[in-house]
């Protein structure tokens, strides 16, 4: 997911002579490349994400096109009055790339988990915020962004989705009744497409995860019961996106969630043992649908 994301603007950078691409000190055996075709257009600033901000914002005054990538938290919570002030402040369609997300650096201990960063961004105005679950959709969203002249957020998950095929922002798989739909995104999604496929529950996976897609509206309608399986923590995530948007619409299906609800200061050897923490893993999520149901 990240090569693919990483590569796509190596290649558009051969013929956009604005897109400029930093680093804070994130990308060894990936990002070398544009240091060596490209010096006039990549700089790493070293672990100093809230000048890579800066001097993003500065680069987009000067008529580039900056890419700023980083781990996912530090390019976010470290930075929050940067990105305010210097990018949403001027509605700059700077483009930020974060690796990892929820827990996949599980070993590196609660710093490094990624649980509440996207939430923390979501107030920002014309913001828009995307996770990619399929390897498709991510080979063509940097062009799509581009396009788009907004300030952007990518979330890159490390969980490989090879197997979604999609170029749009959600991705719907029907189940046999209406009396249940999966929401996820993110590391999350690969429990809930497994639940899909062994036991045909319905499952929606977010691509675009802020603002949240007109379409969701034709797929949730009808849905006796909706959970939302995520790896951001409670009050300020995608349930609480979707519980003011089908208000808002009138649409009133039974609401659930599954979410990280505290910090673990704890080290844990992988996401699983996270998971199975919170109770998110494959069988809590079975668990739980058969209380619902």
């Amino acid at each position: 997911m990240r090569n693919a994301i990483i590569n796509n603007i190596f290649k558009l950078m051969h013929t956009n002579k604005k897109i400029f691409f930093l680093t804070g000190d994130m990308g060894i055996n990936l990002i070398e490349k544009f240091e060596d075709k490209f010096p006039d257009r990549f700089l790493n600033v070293g672990i100093a994400e809230q000048n890579l901000i800066s001097i993003s914002s500065g680069l987009y005054n000067a008529g580039y096109l900056p890419f700023a990538y980083a781990i996912s938290n530090f390019i976010t919570l470290r930075c929050l009055e940067q990105i305010r002030n210097d990018i949403i402040l001027h509605n700059y369609p700077i483009i930020l790339i974060g690796t990892s997300t929820g827990f996949d650096n599980a070993p590196l201990g609660p710093t490094h988990h990624v649980i509440d960063e996207w939430g923390a961004l979501k107030s920002f105005p014309n913001l828009e915020i995307y996770c990619p679950n399929s390897l498709k959709y991510a080979e063509t969203l940097i062009p799509k962004v581009l396009k788009r002249k907004k300030p952007t957020y990518i979330r890159i998950p490390k969980t490989s989705f090879s197997d979604v095929k999609t170029t749009k922002d959600l991705f719907y798989l029907k189940g046999k009744d209406r009396k249940i739909l999966l929401i996820s995104y993110g590391g999350t999604s690969r429990a809930c497409l497994e639940i899909n496929k062994l036991n045909n529950i319905s499952c929606l996976l977010f691509n675009k995860i802020h603002p949240i897609d007109k379409n969701f509206y034709n797929i949730v309608r009808g849905y006796q019961n909706v959970l939302i399986v995520e790896d951001q923590m409670k009050f300020n995530n995608l349930y609480t996106s979707i519980a003011e948007t089908l208000f808002n619409q009138k649409i009133r299906p039974n609401l659930h969630q599954m979410c990280p609800d505290k910090y673990e200061l704890k080290v844990g050897n992988s996401q699983d043992y996270f998971y199975k923490q919170f109770r998110m893993d494959i069988n809590s999520i079975l668990n739980r649908i058969n209380k619902i149901k």
